[in-house]
């Protein structure tokens, strides 16, 4: 059975969230965690997911009568029981579905659960996102005090009124707004006006990682990142099991960890003070292995 103990030998003495990883049936959890302590991560938020089911919906799920769905995550649930400090999670929602404000209530006294997670790709949910469709999602979001984070495309166009209109909401923006074209980066940057909402930075191979000047893209998107929302409002998340390029666990932390444009105080707000304070997770006590 894996230590709950740290290793904080070294580059691990930084108290590192990585603010998103997902999570199958594949993936042990014994393993997970000695990858943690080889790399110094304290601690994962997990957003569960297997798949797909034969219906097209995303697994695990409870499927309703009426063709809804609900995701659930009873393997991170688990997980954050039995190692409280080292993992916890994120809910994904469903906006039909039949009983949202009762799940949310359970949700925010579920232990674990630090925030909740909305994916809107599809252009007539982007269209419902933007014309209020998900405002008694983001308003029951906001009453039971659950951070929420929002995956999609063209975020600087999705979020503005959403963010107006909820104003003591935290909005995440993941996967740096799956940016796609400088315009794109360019109107999520104008988001960093709205207070409560924060970036997270993760799958940058996919956003700015192609051509030859891919690395030097890439670190100015990250240096446009701090200068905008600033280092307190970045967190930064790993996401390496759905990782499009190459890169490992340790290179993508690396980027974060090695990187010129941060100070050491820096550092700390994006690898792990800013998840925490975003998802109210306090830092464990640390104690050697």
């Amino acid at each position: 059975m894996p230590t709950s103990h740290y290793n904080l030998s070294g580059r691990g003495s930084i108290d590192i969230v990585d603010a998103q990883l997902h999570l199958s049936l594949e993936l042990g959890i014994d393993e997970v965690i000695a990858s943690m302590d080889a790399l110094g991560i304290r601690s994962v938020v997990f957003d569960e997911v297997w798949g797909r089911g034969d219906k097209g919906h995303s697994t695990p799920c409870i499927e309703f009568a009426d063709g809804t769905y609900r995701p659930v995550s009873p393997y991170a649930q688990a997980a954050s029981l039995r190692f409280p400090d080292r993992f916890s999670y994120l809910q994904r929602l469903r906006r039909r579905d039949p009983h949202l404000a009762a799940w949310m209530t359970v949700l925010a006294s579920s232990t674990g659960c630090r925030a909740v997670r909305v994916v809107v790709f599809e252009p007539d949910e982007r269209a419902a996102f933007v014309a209020g469709g998900y405002d008694e999602l983001l308003g029951l979001a906001q009453s039971q005090g659950l951070p929420i984070c929002v995956c999609g495309v063209d975020m600087g166009s999705m979020l503005p009124q959403a963010a107006d209109r909820f104003p003591d909401l935290q909005f995440v923006i993941d996967h740096a707004g799956w940016t796609k074209g400088e315009q794109q980066w360019s109107d999520l940057l104008t988001l960093a006006r709205h207070k409560n909402l924060w970036l997270k930075w993760a799958h940058a191979n996919r956003a700015f990682g192609r051509g030859a000047d891919a690395t030097e893209k890439t670190q100015l998107a990250f240096t446009q990142a701090l200068g905008a929302f600033g280092p307190d409002r970045v967190l930064w998340a790993g996401d390496v099991t759905h990782e499009e390029s190459t890169a490992t666990w340790s290179q993508l932390l690396a980027f974060v960890q090695d990187n010129p444009a941060l100070s050491p105080g820096d550092k700390e707000w994006v690898l792990g003070k800013t998840a925490r304070r975003v998802f109210r997770w306090q830092a464990p006590v640390a104690t050697e292995a």
